[in-house]
């Protein structure tokens, strides 16, 4: 697998904007590994129904699971514009934090691999998705909408 280069946050690294961009805790792009707060790295995809491509990563120190809200501060910042983040925990701060942010944790256990995931994803993506993942992909839409209505708004005057 490619791996990107750091970039100061997920926003600064989108290619395509219609594709499901999804952040998996990890220590070594492989699987599923790290508890939300503690983790630390994270690696972001693109993931459309035909392609997945790691647009970026992020390593942070390592973290402590002692409840020390500050350490969550530069994840959630770093972490802007994705549409879902897999972890193998999660606390209810950082979940809540997260959610209004607009990116939707999922905690997954026993360390799943990341491309099983991503090939999980790519067929919902095919086929009908799943009420939760259909929800994304709205909020997605109404997002690239309004954001067009806007531009709109401001006119073209060059």
């Amino acid at each position: 697998m490619v791996i990107a280069h750091e970039v100061n946050c997920v926003v600064d690294a989108l290619k395509n904007n219609d594709a499901l961009i999804v952040a998996f805790a990890s220590m070594d792009n492989d699987m599923v590994d790290q508890h939300f707060g503690s983790a630390s790295a994270f690696f972001v995809y693109e993931i459309s129904e035909g392609q997945a491509e790691c647009i970026a990563q992020q390593s942070f120190g390592h973290e402590k699971k002692d409840g020390n809200e500050d350490k969550l501060k530069p994840k959630l910042a770093w972490l802007m514009g994705c549409d879902i983040v897999y972890c193998g925990s999660i606390g209810g701060s950082a979940t809540r934090q997260l959610i209004t942010l607009g990116v939707n944790p999922i905690q997954v256990k026993g360390g799943p691999d990341i491309e099983e995931i991503i090939e999980e994803l790519q067929s919902q993506l095919k086929d009908k998705p799943p009420f939760w993942l259909a929800n994304i992909l709205k909020q997605k839409q109404r997002q690239d909408q309004s954001r067009f209505e806007l531009m709109a708004n401001e006119g073209w005057d060059g």
